[in-house]
């Protein structure tokens, strides 16, 4: 029997541990927002909620830290680069993701940023 590595683990309940950036530095998303965390201890914080095109499953980032409008590529406080691709939107297994997440990191409101990410108020690339 083969072992799997560490990082396709099984946590609980259709969770998984991500893969590390050395093992994977970038992620394509697709169906994204961008959610501001208001109320709790990741307050003002900035995470991509949506769908890994190429591992077929929700996703969650750690914080933004920067973003670039031309490329519109994200580097999150893990150093992983986040390529968000199509328009923003809903999509329903980053949002099981988010909401463990939430649960997890005591969020007690959000509010959704994405139109920031789209182009329309960013000139600069500055977050």
């Amino acid at each position: 029997m083969t072992k799997k590595p560490e990082s396709e683990m099984l946590i609980i309940g259709g969770f998984w541990k991500t893969p590390s950036v050395a093992e994977q530095p970038e992620v394509v998303i697709e169906r994204w927002r961008i959610l501001e965390v208001l109320e709790g201890p990741c307050a003002g914080e900035r995470h991509i909620v949506g769908y890994n095109r190429y591992d077929f499953e929700g996703r969650v980032s750690t914080a933004i830290v920067s973003y670039d409008p031309e490329t519109r590529k994200c580097v999150t406080r893990s150093g992983r680069v986040y390529v968000l691709t199509g328009r923003s939107g809903y999509d329903p297994d980053g949002d099981y993701v988010w909401r463990a997440w939430s649960r997890v990191n005591r969020v007690g409101a959000q509010v959704d940023v994405s139109g920031m990410y789209e182009g329309a108020d960013l000139d600069d690339g500055s977050i």
